[in-house]
């Protein structure tokens, strides 16, 4: 059950939310301060960090390009 909750509030990140958790596993982890136990769940967690961020890159680069594709620039308009 914990790890669908996590899953859920990781979905509901936004890729700037994400990144910044991620640079905080990465600091954490390159510290070589934290014992073998928590530095696997550190590497898990930046792992599902980096597929999250991965995607919310993809689905913003796939939304330009359905706007490049209909030659709309309605999202740009003031």
């Amino acid at each position: 059950m914990a790890q669908k909750k996590k899953a859920d509030s990781l979905q509901e990140l936004s890729y700037e939310e994400a990144y910044t958790r991620l640079q905080e596993v990465l600091g954490r982890l390159e510290s070589g301060d934290t014992p073998l136990e928590e530095s696997l769940q550190l590497y898990a967690q930046g792992t599902q960090l980096a597929a999250h961020c991965a995607t919310r890159l993809e689905e913003a680069e796939l939304t330009v390009r359905r706007w490049q594709e209909q030659n709309s620039t309605t999202p740009f308009e003031e």
